[in-house]
């Protein structure tokens, strides 16, 4: 077994400001996996939500974890222009999320392509990753 058999990859689109969730999915004509208004409940019960938020699961699944991004930013690639759109917003910032879950022994390898690479260079994106 190797290592990227252990490792557990989940990648979102995820924005965050002050913005209408509802025309998001409108001008993406995605469905979000979830969005939320400023001040709603939060995970947990007592917290408010401090911004809007719509976020987007793009790939998720066990193996390497560059594959996954790569999988993810293919599908922005097909809604750049209207991505690019949202973004030009100055109230609104995005962020690809990519959660990695690996065991405690394991060290996985990121690995980012030049085609994302040249995605994310321009696309007003940041990019966060996360090993846990």
């Amino acid at each position: 077994m190797t290592v990227e058999d252990r490792v557990e990859v989940a990648v979102s689109l995820r924005l965050t400001g002050a913005f209408d969730p509802d025309e998001v999915t409108a001008a993406l004509g995605l469905t979000p996996s979830d969005q939320w208004l400023s001040g709603q409940q939060g995970a947990a019960p007592k917290l408010r939500r401090s911004s809007d938020g719509w976020v987007l699961r793009l790939a998720t699944g066990i193996g390497q974890i560059g594959q996954q991004i790569d999988r993810a930013v293919m599908q922005l690639a097909q809604i750049r222009g209207e991505l690019r759109g949202i973004l030009s917003d100055q109230r609104i910032s995005g962020c690809l999320i990519v959660a990695v879950d690996a065991p405690a022994d394991c060290w996985p390898t990121i690995t980012l392509s030049p085609e994302t690479l040249a995605f994310l260079a321009p696309s007003e994106l940041s990019l966060d990753i996360d090993v846990i």
